[in-house]
């Protein structure tokens, strides 16, 4: 069943939980990795006028320690919000968790520009549950998100993580040469970038990072993969992908030059890109139910744009070399 009202709350509040196996870290540090669009120095501003709370107690001091599953909460001003594709599919539901199809415009949660346009609030709006993601996906990635139906089963899934294995498609460009491939780069902060989320692969990198990739078809130009991220970094397929010559179709921030990708911005995403989002799609997601005591895989098919541009791709230019993988 499709869904695309949007919400309307006067009251914006982020929720994190931070997850299973975080090391214990300052709130200030915590805050500028989960939530980049702003700055440390910006989040310790917020933390200072009260509008952190952690375990439902304000918090007011930057350097206090938070751990693992621990509930942190975020409440701020009202902001214009930008469009999206509300749209969304419910592909399992059960009385602990639910697992949807999400469209390839639309946040996971709450996060910069983004609160009532997201896929959090307009679960809450239909079925008046705060659901906590187990999985984020970018904006722009479509497919499977778990959400539990609150903060305790959230935290009882969190003890399973290592359980979790997730498949993605992409179409990313160029031919690609291999048939398999393991990229194990650790990914970090772009040492050469302007823009402040951006991250890189690079051998002294901060965090451990591995992506194994399979071809399932090659077209003329153009290669769709598949990727089986065994770590959970941010932007770590769309990163890998790039770092092996073959960016994601439609990833502005990891195909392109900085200036590329600001100028894309600045013009509110009227540039023309080959395709018109990132092309990644969330394709499954496995992992432990507690409650069920035994092992779930949610999948989600190719989207409608992803199947029409590999369909015009097919017909004006034929494959090349194709390796077909199920």
């Amino acid at each position: 069943m499709e869904k695309d009202s949007i919400i309307s709350t006067t009251t914006q509040k982020l929720i994190s939980i931070v997850p299973d196996g975080y090391k214990p870290m300052r709130l200030d540090v915590y805050l500028a990795g989960r939530f980049t669009y702003l700055s440390r120095s910006r989040w310790q501003k917020e933390i200072k006028s009260g509008k952190i709370f952690v375990n439902n107690i304000p918090i007011t001091i930057p350097h206090y320690i938070v751990y693992q599953h621990y509930v942190i909460e975020y409440k701020r001003q009202p902001v214009e919000e930008p469009t999206v594709d509300p749209h969304y599919t419910i592909l399992y539901e059960d009385d602990y968790i639910i697992a949807v199809n999400k469209s390839g415009n639309l946040p996971t949660h709450p996060a910069g520009k983004y609160f009532h346009n997201t896929l959090t609030m307009l679960l809450w709006s239909h079925t008046g549950i705060q659901c906590m993601p187990l999985n984020r996906l970018d904006r722009e990635t479509s497919g499977v998100v778990v959400l539990a139906k609150s903060g305790r089963i959230a935290s009882a899934f969190l003890q399973y993580s290592k359980t979790i294995a997730k498949t993605y498609y992409a179409i990313v460009i160029g031919n690609c040469s291999f048939t398999r491939l393991t990229v194990d780069t650790p990914i970090g902060i772009s040492q050469n970038s302007r823009i402040r989320k951006k991250r890189a692969a690079y051998t002294d990198a901060q965090w451990h990072a591995v992506t194994h990739f399979t071809v399932i078809k090659r077209y003329n130009g153009y290669t769709l993969i598949k990727a089986m991220p065994q770590t959970g970094r941010t932007h770590q397929i769309r990163v890998h992908c790039e770092h092996i010559g073959h960016p994601i179709a439609g990833d502005t921030l990891y195909c392109n030059h900085d200036d590329d990708f600001l100028a894309y911005i600045q013009s509110q995403g009227t540039i023309k890109r080959p395709f018109p989002r990132c092309a990644l799609h969330s394709r499954m997601y496995r992992l432990y139910h507690p409650f069920l005591q035994k092992m779930i895989a949610i999948k989600a098919p190719l989207p409608q744009d992803m199947r029409t541009f590999l369909l015009q791709l097919e017909s004006a230019n034929g494959t090349a070399n194709n390796t077909t993988q199920s």
